[in-house]
Formats: C-alpha cells, structure tokens, sequence
C-alpha cells in the first residue's frame, strides 16, 4: 500500500485486484477525485510500461483485472456518507433497493451522484422534521 502525504490518493497492490487506486475527499466534488485517479492511473500505466509490464487489455473484455465484477471499465466508484436520520426511516430498505445501492458499515460502494443527491434530500428533509413523509422523493420503480 502507499498513500499520498496528505492522504487524498491510496494505491493498493495485491488485495482485491492487482491494483488499485481510491481518491479520499471530504467534499462531494466526485469530478476531481475521478480526475484524480485518471491522472495518477496514466502515470502508472507509463511507468509499467516503461518496465515492460503493461496494463492488460483485451478486445473482447476490455481491461482485464483480478475481480470479474470489474472487468471491462475495472471501474467501480464509492461514495461514503454520514446519515443520522434516514438510517432510522421506515422506508430506507425500499429506497436502498429501488435505486440499487446497499447500506453497509464497512463498505460502501455502487452509489452515483444522482443517488447520493437523492439521499442527502431526503436525510436533510428528515433533519428537518424527523417524522416528515419522505414519499415522493422515493423512486416510482427499481
């Protein structure tokens, strides 16, 4: 493992997939922590290339990796979250299988930005008002 001396870029060799890069920020600019690892990715690949180890791609799979869940883009985005009300809601199993996302403590993964806008509404309209409906922010179907 290795991480940036501010702590904003981690790259792991060998543990899930043969490597991986994670941008840690504390705002919500997915943007820049996306070009964050393209950037960092493209100077690794140079480097593995100037040592004759190129990364591996294949016509038919795209980029291979160690995970079959990856492979193709071996992209997968996180977003990790603090949320005091909605956790308690009712409905946030059915709003967690409706816009295909998982809650765990551990590991957070698959969530995008309209999703994670989507739940910041319904976590702010809870803080607000922790017995107010939340019902027409949930998605109408999965």
């Amino acid at each position: 493992m290795w991480a940036s001396k501010d702590g904003s870029l981690v790259v792991w060799i060998n543990l899930e997939d043969h490597l991986q890069l994670a941008a840690k920020r504390t705002d919500a600019n997915i943007r820049e922590a996306f070009e964050c690892i393209c950037i960092n990715l493209l100077k690794l690949e140079a480097l593995y290339r100037k040592l004759r180890r190129p990364f591996v791609w294949k016509e038919q799979l795209g980029w291979v990796v160690s995970s079959p869940a990856e492979v193709g883009t071996a992209l997968r985005a996180s977003v990790c979250m603090k949320l005091q009300h909605l956790p308690q809601h009712k409905r946030l199993q059915g709003v967690l299988e409706r816009l295909r996302l998982r809650m765990d403590t551990t590991e957070h993964r698959g969530l995008c930005r309209y999703r994670v806008t989507l739940l910041t509404a319904m976590e702010k309209r809870l803080e607000l008002q922790p017995d107010r409906n939340i019902d027409d922010l949930v998605p109408a179907q999965k």
